[in-house]
């Protein structure tokens, strides 16, 4: 969670990465 806290402005709600189950991190690319 170390890589979030450098990237996240808000760690409690994430919105450039998410965690997937079985997968891992992946980046967030979809701007909306």
């Amino acid at each position: 969670a170390r890589l979030r806290k450098k990237i996240e402005p808000d760690p409690q709600a994430p919105r450039y990465i998410v965690t997937e189950p079985g997968v891992g991190y992946r980046f967030v690319t979809n701007r909306g």
